[in-house]
């Protein structure tokens, strides 16, 4: 049986198709009965009901008609026909032989007055489907005519079943040619069933199966299983050729993957024996400790090294003990004090004996940005500690004056009070622009731009500043150009750095002095902000290094006067945020003039935008 499955299968796909055939004839033959038996219902029912009757003689004209019409029905279903009253009450009727014409109630509204519905035959029990009409009489409602259909059986015809056992012939026909074919096709598949049975064997491993189970299937997974084992073999002997081959070339892979890796360290390595003889430098040595490298391979480094610290270190682990672990100093190459060189010593123990040590390696970094960057540190902590430690004292002072209130006077009590509101202002605004630097190198300040009218923004901050320059007797003066309208910023950031520069403006300037604050668009979508004194001003060597993060200028006019180097670096960064500029322009002892640049998006230009 196994051996004729494809057969069996191809039989049972004909019989269904012949059984889809049929089906389609039956339900096609179902539809066509449907179809023929409303067409009469309907036609008869709608002439008996517009039918007009003479008046003398209308039960006489009715009853004829009834009759004349249900006698010319072509249809071999046809139950009855009959006229009723409202009430359902038979008038007239004439049916076919053996049949009778059930009740049933009819509709009321006229919508329903045409219509039909399927009832049941008293007799037998048979489904019959009525067709009614209304009979109008003098305008009014007189009763219905109804028409009954039996249901027709769904069975085919003797043409019907002809024409289907046509139809399945050449089917069957056509399944037992094709297999025919395909099991001659298939038929020198077991010579080749054979050869991958004879391969397989040759090989060590047997891929035949049972005599009875040898058909299509069974070839394609014997044939799978045969192309796994032949790629299988390929694999291993590919494995094999790659093996040896890298066998070969193992050693100068090995050497060669190292020195690339040492090559492309940004920093400057040097590898030595036990006995401190370079094995192997990369290029970046040159620049640490101007020799070349070919100097340097293969010589003791009492040939090539001329720093007397660099030399000592060198030479501390030569011959060194296998229980050495990292050590590192720092240098200052001759004739470069600012600049700083760190040197780092690792051990290079056997992988297979840690007691064993089969050199050093060296690594020379420039680390002069990070000893800067302590340098500043340690500059800024005692810069704020003497910023915040000048404003405690004040604080401490003034506090304990007011503990003896009512030794004071009212100007004197008022006068403290201001004093320590200036003190707690002075130490916030540091703590606030520590935090927004704090915030900005960690990428957490963000941008919430919003449409902000520039004049009465720039008029806010010069107002508010008009207390604090009062106090120094500097004088302010306010300049806005007319074409400068709204524009789209972040309006906390930007007063952020507009106070600081202002704040700095009156601080630097001398009793008498000005400060004037300006704007004015530049072209059509650019605003420009001046900030102006006539104060100490900045000489030239500084104002390259003024918006660098803790940078003060050294002479004795700044140095009187509080500052922690961070309200310029805080300025410039959240005026580059929005994609704009910061320029300075300054003369010691003549005043400064610092020029803010960035694109403004007008109302207009947002208002386009937004359509």
């Amino acid at each position: 049986m196994k051996n004729d499955r494809l057969g069996l299968l191809m039989i049972a796909a004909s019989l269904a198709a012949i059984a889809i055939v049929g089906t389609l004839l039956r339900a096609n033959q179902i539809k066509l009965n449907e179809e023929s038996t409303r067409a009469h219902g309907v036609a008869l029912t709608r002439a008996l009901s517009s039918a007009e009757y003479p008046q003398a003689d209308a039960a006489r004209s009715q009853n004829e008609l009834l009759r004349t019409l249900v006698s010319v029905q072509g249809d071999t279903s046809f139950a009855y026909g009959i006229l009723v009253n409202v009430d359902g009450a038979k008038l007239f009727e004439s049916t076919s032989q053996g049949s009778i014409a059930p009740p049933a109630r009819m509709p009321t509204e006229p919508f329903a007055w045409f219509g039909e519905h399927t009832v049941i035959s008293p007799g037998d029990s048979r489904p019959i489907r009525e067709f009614f009409a209304p009979y109008i009489k003098d305008g009014q409602l007189a009763g219905f005519f109804r028409a009954g259909y039996y249901e027709k059986s769904a069975g085919l015809s003797l043409e019907q079943l002809s024409s289907l056992a046509l139809l399945a012939l050449p089917i069957f026909l056509l399944t037992a040619l094709s297999y025919g074919l395909i099991r001659r096709e298939i038929r020198p598949l077991s010579q080749l069933n054979e050869k991958m049975e004879r391969a397989s064997g040759a090989m060590g491993t047997d891929i035949s199966f049972a005599e009875d189970n040898r058909n299509l299937n069974d070839f394609i997974q014997r044939f799978d299983q045969f192309i796994s084992l032949v790629q299988s073999r390929v694999r291993q002997m590919d494995a094999q050729a790659d093996t040896a081959v890298a066998a070969t070339h193992l050693l100068s892979f090995k050497q060669g993957k190292a020195e690339s890796a040492l090559n492309s360290m940004p920093d400057a390595v040097l590898v030595t024996d036990d006995a401190c003889i370079p094995t192997f430098v990369n290029s970046k040595i040159e620049t640490m400790l101007g020799v070349h490298r070919g100097a340097i391979l293969g010589n003791p480094p009492q040939e090539w090294c001329e720093n007397k610290e660099v030399l000592a270190f060198l030479l501390r682990f030569r011959n060194g003990p296998a229980s050495m672990r990292m050590a590192r100093i720092e240098y200052s190459p001759h004739g470069e004090e600012e600049r700083k060189i760190s040197v780092s010593a690792f051990p290079l123990f056997s992988p297979k004996d840690q007691n064993i040590i089969f050199g050093t390696l060296y690594v020379f970094r420039d680390v002069t940005q990070e000893h800067l960057a302590r340098r500043a540190g340690s500059e800024f902590v005692s810069h704020v500690s003497h910023e915040l430690k000048t404003p405690l004292n004040t604080l401490a002072a003034y506090s304990e004056m007011l503990l003896d209130y009512t030794s004071l006077d009212e100007a004197q009590r008022v006068d403290a009070v201001n004093v320590i509101r200036s003190e707690v202002k002075r130490m916030s605004e540091l703590i606030h622009n520590l935090l927004n630097i704090s915030k900005m190198e960690t990428g957490t300040l963000s941008l919430v731009r919003t449409r902000v009218k520039l004049p009465g923004f720039l008029q806010e901050i010069f107002d508010r500043m008009t207390h604090n320059a009062m106090g120094k007797g500097v004088s302010l003066d306010l300049q806005i150009s007319p074409d400068v309208g709204s524009v789209r910023l972040d309006k906390d950031l930007i007063r952020i750095a507009m106070d600081n520069l202002m704040s700095n403006a009156i601080k630097y300037s001398n009793p008498g002095g000005q400060v004037t604050l300006m704007a004015h668009m530049q072209d059509e979508d650019r605003v420009k902000i001046v900030v102006r004194d006539n104060g100490i001003g900045i000489a030239a060597e500084d104002c390259e290094k003024v918006f660098q993060k803790y940078y003060r200028a050294s002479n004795s006019e700044t140095a009187t006067r509080s500052g922690h180097g961070l309200g310029l670096y805080l300025a410039k960064q959240i005026i580059e945020l929005h994609h704009g500029s910061i320029t300075l322009h300054s003369e010691y002892g003549k005043g400064s003039e610092f020029t803010i640049t960035f694109k403004a998006q007008t109302a207009q230009l947002e208002e386009s935008q937004a359509l």
